[in-house]
């Protein structure tokens, strides 16, 4: 942050000193493409349970100021709104051994899970603070590009789960193996629901590089279209510091079913749970298209005074 504001600041101090061609121009845009929230996931706790994670769409609306000192300089700020979005996927065999049923017999629980799919979306706005370097390729196309960093504020955070499960209690010393007996708390069901995420603030660097024309004779409106990429140092969604085992015992609201799987958690969230590596890191790349509309500035010399 200090390194930007200085390189800011020291351009507009040099374009100040020229007062060559200054202009500014307002912004607007629209994109989308592929984001991530980056966490990884390990199947160490429960081996026969496969997991992966996916990103989402991502999509990002921007309003924007922008001086232009120069033809090739500027300097610009504005306010995004974003949507990053990320899913953990499992299917395949969650356990727990040596266990006790309701009537106090050990016995080893199996969860059959098949399609679960855990998705995050987050919606934040994102106050870019941004370098802007222009290359003419021609009469009047230009190439430009654009570095800078966007202190983020997260205003929707939430995620939906579904999938299905079934139950299954293998009592070994009977050699017994017990499926669809609802009362001792073996069923198949399919769970869903919604629940909210804890968030923070964060900040992002993002990189552009597009290309911009005229539409008008005096070149005072612009279309253009970039691709680029926005990237998060730090984690949206903080993870807990003592992450639990993952479990399923809330689906069911039958209450004598929660009691018999009284030795497992709830499933509340996968990025609540060990399954959870690394943090959730916000990245997004894509393609945007927008309109810049030229404000021309008065050129201002320099004075000449006569002397004796």
């Amino acid at each position: 942050m200090k390194h930007l504001r200085t390189i800011i600041v020291s351009v507009m101090l040099c374009a100040t000193t020229a007062m060559y061609g200054v202009s500014s121009f307002i912004e607007l845009s629209v994109g989308g493409g592929w984001s991530t929230l980056a966490y990884g996931l390990s199947n160490k706790t429960q081996p026969n349970l496969s997991m992966r994670q996916t990103g989402s769409y991502g999509l990002n609306g921007h309003i924007g100021y922008g001086l232009q000192f120069t033809r090739m300089i500027g300097v610009g700020v504005g306010v995004d709104i974003a949507r990053y979005g990320a899913t953990a996927l499992m299917s395949g065999e969650a356990q727990w051994l040596g266990v006790t049923d309701s009537e106090g017999e050990l016995y080893n629980h199996f969860i059959t899970v098949h399609r679960w799919a855990d998705r995050q979306q987050l919606w934040m706005i994102e106050i870019p603070v941004s370098l802007y370097l222009r290359f003419p390729v021609g009469q009047d196309t230009r190439l430009y590009g654009q570095i800078g960093v966007k202190p983020c504020i997260p205003v929707i955070a939430k995620a939906e789960y579904s999938g299905s499960l079934t139950h299954r209690g293998e009592y070994t010393p009977w050699g017994m193996t017990l499926n669809d007996v609802p009362n001792h708390g073996f069923y198949s069901c399919e769970p869903e629901s919604t629940y909210a995420l804890k968030t923070q603030l964060t900040v992002a660097a993002f990189v552009k590089l597009g290309i911009e024309a005229p539409v008008d004779n005096n070149h005072n409106i612009w279309l253009y279209g970039a691709i680029g990429g926005t990237f998060h140092f730090m984690s949206a969604i903080p993870m807990q510091e003592t992450a639990t085992p993952i479990g399923w015992r809330n689906d069911t609201s039958d209450e004598a079913n929660r009691q018999a799987h009284a030795f497992m958690n709830d499933y509340s969230s996968v990025l609540a749970t060990e399954i959870v590596t690394g943090k959730a890191l916000p990245i997004a790349v894509g393609a945007e298209i927008g309109v810049r509309f030229r404000i021309p500035h008065a050129r201002i010399e320099r004075c000449r005074c006569d002397t004796d």
